[in-house]
């Protein structure tokens, strides 16, 4: 069978590495799968990048998309109900004409915010094959949050959001219109990570009378995998003896990341006496993925920023060499890095939200506390913390389950079952041609003997509903990049300024 993955990136990201992993299993398994990505960072040759083309009129109508409605109308009015990314549909890269996208038995899109637009999805399903929809967060069927903060507008029609302080034209529902205007004849099926995600598509207005299936994501498990305590933390410069709680810093100021109630919870821990005597004689250790937000530094706990980690034996040897992995998320779906800790033996404590208390049984494989409350969330550390045989045993039941579960051979039979079933039922199920016609040599040859792919067209229309408010939009969002450009300018020239009198001193002098 002949799939096609879209998806905006390849490997960067979480939502890009579990279609990627899915895409893995399914080659595994001996499918024809190939990605169709907009940003590549793996050597797959399985992965395809595309670029758009360069013409002047498109770029000048994209210039007002990106910068002027996304950049000034939607960044620049954000509310304090979240700071998680707010996506507008338009515009995006026109798939539908290349040979590899005609030749497919089946897409799947994933994560495709500033790759596809709502008009170039509607020129995929033109195409009459049946579609697939990975949905990593809840922007495919919302008005263009990623997260919706707690607000259940998308089931009825996003008007008057909440995350946009100063919208008169009220956009998420102009979008979220369109978005039922352009998939009303699609041939989609809806696939979830968790059944929390497939709730809210069922709920959602957009997607209520469509199929929604469950299918866990999935990961290396012989990649991630335990080691011995000592080897572990010995390669992360850690005496044996040292519990190190580890968490994921990407953007530590991102609220829905819940650092805030993080750092309560650790706060908590240190009004134990026990625990403050393990912190004064250095046996307690805070790890962090990528950066974190600037107060953690204040808690007089060492914390060791790992940054990017650029290979998944780093990341397998920080999940290992941890005694508890913390995920303080206040939203989430079916995070990649709860299954990484797992697979590596690592309990979970985490907020019972989303996916996670799917993933983390409450005493078996990990503690789930009540949303939000870091005194609970302070009592569970203490209790795993004080506790090394409770610990080991978690971990290996948490190995137990990932091995069970999610491992991809499991999820790649889940979606190929569904492949098959979708392309019986729409008539079309073709085989591979036993010759590769000439122009689509690029398809199969290895990367380096591919001829360059042309660039694919760049589609910047808009939709009915948008369309009827794009010039009050832009006319405002217009006015105050007015303004914000004149202060820059303002800015450079009183910069500039003072580098010329420095000059001028220079060369007295």
């Amino acid at each position: 069978m002949k799939i096609l993955q879209i998806s905006t990136y390849d490997i960067g990201g979480g939502a890009a590495r579990a279609a990627y992993r899915l895409h893995q299993g399914l080659r595994e398994t001996g499918q024809d799968c190939r990605m169709l990505v907009r940003h590549k960072d793996s050597r797959d040759d399985a992965v395809f990048c595309v670029a758009a083309e360069e013409l002047e009129e498109k770029d000048n109508h994209k210039f007002l998309l990106d910068v002027v409605v996304q950049g000034q109308y939607i960044n620049s009015h954000r509310t304090d109900i979240s700071n998680t990314i707010f996506s507008f549909p338009y515009s995006g890269l026109d798939l539908s004409s290349l040979p590899m996208t005609k030749g497919a038995d089946i897409i799947n899109l994933h994560w495709v915010a500033g790759y596809q637009s709502l008009l170039t999805l509607e020129k995929l399903f033109s195409l009459k094959k049946p579609v697939v929809w990975t949905l990593h967060d809840q922007w495919a069927f919302t008005g263009g949050c990623h997260y919706s903060a707690g607000c259940g507008k998308y089931c009825t029609d996003c008007m008057e959001c909440p995350q946009l302080d100063d919208d008169p034209f009220n956009l998420p529902a102009a979008i979220l219109r369109d978005k039922i205007a352009f998939f009303k004849d699609a041939d989609l099926t809806i696939v979830t990570p968790s059944r929390w995600m497939a709730e809210c598509a069922r709920e959602s207005r957009l997607f209520k009378d469509l199929r929604v299936e469950v299918i866990p994501n999935s990961l290396e498990t012989d990649l991630y995998t335990p080691l011995p305590e000592a080897e572990a933390k010995g390669k992360m410069g850690l005496e044996s003896d040292v519990v190190t709680l580890l968490f994921g810093g990407e953007d530590g100021n991102e609220k829905r990341k819940g650092f805030k109630e993080l750092i309560a919870a650790i706060q908590y821990c240190l009004k134990d006496g026990d625990f403050q005597t393990l912190v004064n004689k250095g046996k307690i250790r805070l790890t962090c993925f990528g950066h974190p937000n600037d107060e953690i530094e204040t808690l007089g706990i060492p914390v060791d920023p790992l940054g990017y980690l650029d290979s998944d034996e780093k990341i397998r040897d920080a999940y290992a060499s941890a005694d508890i992995f913390i995920l303080p998320s206040l939203e989430d779906n079916l995070p990649n890095t709860i299954l990484e800790a797992m697979s590596c033996g690592t309990p979970v404590v985490a907020f019972d939200t989303g996916g996670i208390p799917e993933m983390v049984s409450s005493g078996v494989t990990g503690q789930v506390v009540p949303l939000g409350d870091s005194v609970k969330m302070g009592e569970a550390l203490l209790s795993l913390i004080f506790n090394s045989d409770k610990r080991e045993a978690m971990g290996k039941e948490c190995r137990k389950r990932i091995e069970e579960e999610y491992v991809l051979n499991v999820q790649a039979r889940a979606y190929l079952d569904l492949y098959e079933e979708l392309v019986k039922a729409n008539g079309e199920s073709r085989q591979v041609p036993p010759a590769v016609p000439e122009e689509e040599v690029w398809e199969t040859a290895p990367e380096a003997e591919r001829p360059e792919m042309s660039p694919v067209q760049l589609e910047t229309g808009i939709g009915p509903h948008f369309s009827e408010i794009y010039d009050k939009v832009t006319f405002r969002a217009l006015k105050d990049f007015a303004s914000y450009v004149f202060e820059q300018w303002q800015a450079s020239e009183a910069d500039r300024k003072t580098r010329l009198d420095q000059t001028r001193e220079l060369t007295e002098l």
